[in-house]
């Protein structure tokens, strides 16, 4: 981190070693720093994030990267780029158990497994900043997925290949009425659950590039 550390006490970012101004394009080491807009979470307005590490999400019609943020207060955040849309990305929270029990009546949330779910209330206040919405609806369920913890932008990852096994996991996605807040829900094979809360952003959330070469 001592790259990061560095960086931060810099008044402007140092010339870029290489052409660095989207984040497709991001790397182990890069860091980048998102925009004042309100449209934000505030734990990530304004802030300054180093990717840490990247993963491939693999589904039967497409895969896509997934890249590990730090900030500069310990905050990890999840920044991934389904689809073929390359003016947008998303960027998620994980929660904790705590956080889930705080933001859902469980005994609803659960019902998001079962078939015929379509709607999910929140109970407000919460201490979740500007993550979440007050309703969700269902839109995929069981969907099966592979999470692999390699870098397959260059290369197509396979469940199919032995070298290339991934860990299986089942999808769960709603959203709120305007389709920019998200649930994420991954359900792995041990029964392992990972629940995020996801925003919808433009490449105009970021406004600060700096490649590590």
């Amino acid at each position: 981190m001592s790259f990061f550390k560095n960086l931060f006490k810099k008044s402007a970012p140092a010339t870029p070693a290489r052409e660095l101004n989207h984040v497709s394009k991001l790397i182990l080491g890069d860091i980048i720093e998102f925009s004042d807009s309100f449209t934000l979470p505030s734990e990530v307005r304004q802030q300054k994030f180093e990717v840490i590490g990247i993963e491939t999400l693999e589904f039967e019609h497409q895969h896509y990267p997934r890249f590990k943020l730090q900030g500069e207060q310990q905050t990890y955040v999840w920044l991934s780029l389904p689809g073929h849309d390359h003016n947008n990305f998303q960027l998620s929270l994980e929660l904790t158990r705590e956080e889930v029990t705080q933001l859902f009546d469980l005994e609803l949330f659960s019902d998001v497994f079962e078939e015929g779910f379509t709607e999910l209330p929140s109970q407000l206040p919460v201490s979740l900043g500007d993550w979440h919405a007050e309703r969700y609806y269902q839109q995929d369920i069981a969907t099966v997925g592979y999470h692999h913890r390699t870098d397959f932008r260059t290369s197509v990852p396979s469940q199919y290949a032995d070298d290339n096994l991934g860990r299986q996991f089942e999808f769960y996605h709603l959203h709120d009425a305007k389709e920019n807040k998200l649930i994420d829900i991954m359900v792995h094979n041990n029964g392992d659950t990972d629940v995020y809360l996801t925003v919808q952003l433009g490449n105009d959330s970021i406004t600060g590039y700096w490649p590590i070469a």
